[in-house]
């Protein structure tokens, strides 16, 4: 279905005047003399529709890297997605009291000591707070998971490749195929689990990546760099951007 959407709104462009070069992928739209614009101006990167907010912002970026504007050919829920991911704030989960972060896919590492995990029944979200908690000038990135914190960088930069002594526990795989969790604290071994999921069952949760908005995207302007065409029963139904 995917792949339909993405004919649908490459055959409407076609028909509005743009020039299309399709890719794997993905399609490049170039207007041309006689075009009537979809209300997005210059050239549009089209791609389908894929709604984890990791996803939504790296095709904006690989758009705002050449120029172009990422224009996504969505189902209407998956347009509605993409609007949340891309607004009100732009790129991230609130805004009201420091930035609250979505997670990327990536799971930070521990040192040499394996993928960082927390002992938490909640998942861990990180947010970014003024250094003294007040009104500092400095930022730094926290982890927090229910209710308290779990670790803090005092830069997104210090999250590439953060010492074992920034967190509590981490995990990696033994030779049998089990995940074995450690106490970095005690070097001990807290637990031996069949998979990810049953960690999480028994309350311990890896680590992920915050995802940046601006280490992803640079200083491109979010809400001009993208636009969603909405696919309904074969056609293209509606072209919105922010």
């Amino acid at each position: 279905m995917e792949t339909r959407r993405l004919e649908v709104v490459c055959e409407t462009l076609r028909t509005r005047g743009y020039e299309i070069e399709r890719a794997d992928r993905h399609a490049v739209a170039v207007p041309a003399d006689g075009t009537d614009p979809v209300g997005v101006p210059g050239e549009l990167r089209v791609v389908p529709a894929r709604t984890g907010p990791a996803a939504v912002l790296g095709a904006v970026a690989d758009a705002v890297a050449n120029d172009r504007t990422a224009l996504f050919a969505a189902h209407p829920v998956d347009a509605a997605t993409i609007r949340d991911v891309l607004t009100d704030p732009p790129g991230l989960v609130a805004a009201d009291d420091g930035r609250t972060f979505y997670d990327t896919p990536d799971r930070l590492r521990a040192g040499d000591a394996g993928l960082a995990c927390c002992r938490a029944a909640e998942p861990p979200v990180w947010r970014e707070r003024p250094a003294d908690g007040v009104t500092g000038e400095g930022r730094r990135f926290v982890l927090r998971a229910d209710g308290e914190t779990v670790t803090a960088f005092d830069s997104v930069a210090a999250l590439a490749c953060p010492d074992e002594s920034a967190f509590g526990y981490a995990y990696r795989r033994d030779d049998d195929g089990r995940f074995r969790v450690e106490n970095l604290e005690t070097g001990r071994t807290a637990g031996r689990f069949a998979s990810v999921g049953e960690m999480r069952a028994n309350a311990y949760r890896p680590v992920p990546a915050p995802l940046v908005p601006e280490r992803v995207v640079g200083d491109a302007h979010l809400p001009g760099s993208w636009a969603a065409a909405t696919v309904e029963d074969g056609r293209v139904t509606a072209v919105e951007g922010a």
